[in-house]
């Protein structure tokens, strides 16, 4: 079984498995991606996120996941599939049931040379009877990629992140603080879901400009901070 993440990301963030809020929105990916694994053939999975609607992190908890039931899974970023494949020597290393998640999945088929390295990759895992699972922030119907690519997208199962329920918010965004290091108390959360849009991107993103108002420091709970952030 893999034992080590490659997922290289563009912010420093403590992405864990554990961390991750498992809201409603997301539960009908996790449950037909934990199925098409334990169906034990072949699979092809896309998963569109919009921006800053937690995919990343969604990404590392799959995997974390798929980890904990057994299943041999690698993460990589982009075009880190392909580095993947030649460290599996084109394939022929793969456990059988291996997957592979790619997050930022649509920089890497989207690419003019991506038609040959994205067959490659899939007919690699078929072989295996594991699951090639893509996370985007655009739809598969939008991504400008290849031909073939296309109708193999189009003939695998398509998901999105949905949006979480109001239950859900809460733990959302003291996950969203601990993740940069930022503890906020149960009424100063209070104090900010009455204020802000009830969806996943606009608690990310109130949570990053929380930080750049405070300077990422303790001071950036103090009332008149969580004020200045709602702007």
């Amino acid at each position: 079984m893999k034992s080590q993440l490659t997922l290289t990301f563009s912010e420093t963030l403590a992405y864990s498995s554990e961390k991750f809020v498992a809201h409603h929105g997301v539960r009908e990916a996790v449950d037909t991606l934990v199925t098409l694994v334990s169906e034990r053939r072949f699979a092809l999975v896309y998963v569109h996120g919009e921006q800053y609607s937690g995919k990343t992190h969604l990404a590392v908890y799959c995997a974390g996941l798929l980890r904990s039931l057994g299943v041999p899974v690698d993460l990589v970023a982009a075009g880190g599939a392909a580095e993947w494949l030649l460290r599996e020597n084109s394939g022929k290393n793969l456990e059988r049931g291996t997957s592979l998640i790619v997050d930022d999945a649509d920089k890497w088929i989207a690419q003019a040379t991506a038609e040959g390295g994205f067959t490659a990759v899939a007919d690699a895992l078929s072989q295996a009877k594991g699951v090639l699972v893509l996370f985007s922030s655009i739809p598969a119907a939008e991504v400008k990629t290849p031909a073939q690519v296309k109708s193999r997208l189009a003939a695998g199962v398509q998901l999105a992140i949905g949006i979480p329920q109001e239950t859900d918010l809460d733990p959302i965004l003291r996950a969203l603080c601990v993740q940069r290091g930022l503890k906020l108390t149960a009424p100063k959360r209070r104090f900010v879901l009455a204020r802000i849009a009830r969806t996943v991107p606009a608690l990310t993103q109130y949570v990053a400009r929380l930080c750049k108002e405070g300077q990422g420091t303790s001071a950036s709970t103090a009332f008149e901070v969580l004020t200045a952030a709602l702007d």
